[in-house]
């Protein structure tokens, strides 16, 4: 009888383990832990098949993890477990997203977040929310996108789910931000931080903070922008984070441009496009190459300014990011114009 009883007991520990892992944001440790595991143990949990898909993806292992994801998914429709379900389609989704497939990804998060509502599943309800929030900012919907993310908060609210809040406000600001509302970006990103600190999550923090800091820099605060960046990437270097590092890269380069350290800042923004192409990342990529073209045009350099716009262009049109391919477009057809007249700062 005793030896019966042990292996539900494992398998809740283990559980509760990669709970415990994924919570605070130790995709490494997560990622050992499940590949130390008979290969069985895996495939017979949704659960713990959908929260490996995560942490490898999470590490830029996207291409590994997603057939961990779609195993999940289909476990968990075949014991009729709706919560995981629609958990599933969520991840599904923000695999498609950061692939560039957005009619994929848009499909997946309508999905669940129906499934979600159907189970009464407020977290559920409120990731894909937010995710099509995500979708929206990036197509330069941003009234849409601040309608997703108050639905949203209202559900981690309900669920009391302290980092999907935290979240939530991360991507408000930037919404915020996309419309040129500086004042309440910072304020939605300050709120951000405050959740992320309460909550204890040390990968949470560093991505409010790296929200945060951007924000900063618009504002013209380069210097705290720089200190918060620096602490975030101090994080994300710790966990082991090489995708959101990577992002966070993208906006020290932008500090250092701000401080007129233009060369670093250049080398620093092309080492992200390597790696968000080794990563398969092209949305990375894409805003790489903006904030390149930008500092190249900003430094007159006009010719590898238009080009590397170019480049970004392509990526964003694959990615339907309409408002900023138009950006791009201002930038190039400036080309000939900006050889007579004073380069304005970016905007």
């Amino acid at each position: 009888m005793a030896a019966r009883t042990m292996e539900p007991r494992k398998s809740l520990m283990l559980l509760l383990e990669v709970r415990k892992l994924a919570q605070t944001g130790r995709y490494t440790d997560l990622v050992e832990c499940l590949s130390a595991q008979p290969s069985e143990t895996l495939e017979r949990s949704p659960t713990l098949a959908l929260q490996y898909g995560i942490a490898l993806a999470r590490l830029g292992s996207r291409e590994a993890g997603e057939p961990w994801v779609a195993m999940a998914l289909d476990r968990a429709r075949e014991r009729g477990d709706r919560a995981i379900e629609a958990w599933a389609l969520n991840v599904s989704g923000v695999i498609a997203l950061e692939a560039g497939r957005i009619a994929d990804a848009a499909d997946h998060f309508m999905r669940g977040l129906v499934a979600a509502k159907r189970e009464g599943d407020d977290t559920t309800v409120g990731r894909c929310s937010n995710n099509l929030g995500i979708i929206s900012t990036l197509r330069g919907n941003y009234g849409r996108a601040v309608g997703s993310y108050t639905m949203a908060l209202a559900a981690f609210q309900q669920a009391r789910m302290r980092r999907g809040i935290a979240e939530t406000l991360n991507n408000l600001a930037i919404a915020y931000r996309g419309q040129g509302d500086l004042v309440n970006a910072l304020k939605t990103a300050d709120r951000a931080v405050e959740e992320a600190e309460k909550a204890r999550d040390p990968a949470l923090a560093a991505q409010t903070r790296g929200g945060r800091a951007e924000i900063r820099l618009l504002s013209g605060d380069a210097q705290f922008a720089r200190r918060e960046i620096e602490r975030a990437l101090e994080t994300r270097r710790e966990l082991g984070d090489v995708v959101q590092e990577a992002e966070d890269l993208r906006v020290l380069a932008g500090t250092l441009a701000a401080t007129e350290q233009a060369a670093e800042a250049a080398h620093i923004l092309r080492d992200v496009i390597e790696r968000a192409e080794r990563h398969s990342r092209p949305l990375l990529a894409a805003q790489a190459e903006r904030d390149l073209a930008w500092l190249l045009y900003r430094s007159r350099r006009l010719s590898e300014a238009t080009e590397v716009a170019r480049k970004a262009r392509v990526r964003f049109n694959q990615l339907r990011a309409d408002a900023e391919a138009k950006k791009l477009d201002w930038l190039m057809a400036q080309g000939v114009m900006a050889r007579r007249e004073p380069v304005p700062s970016r905007r």
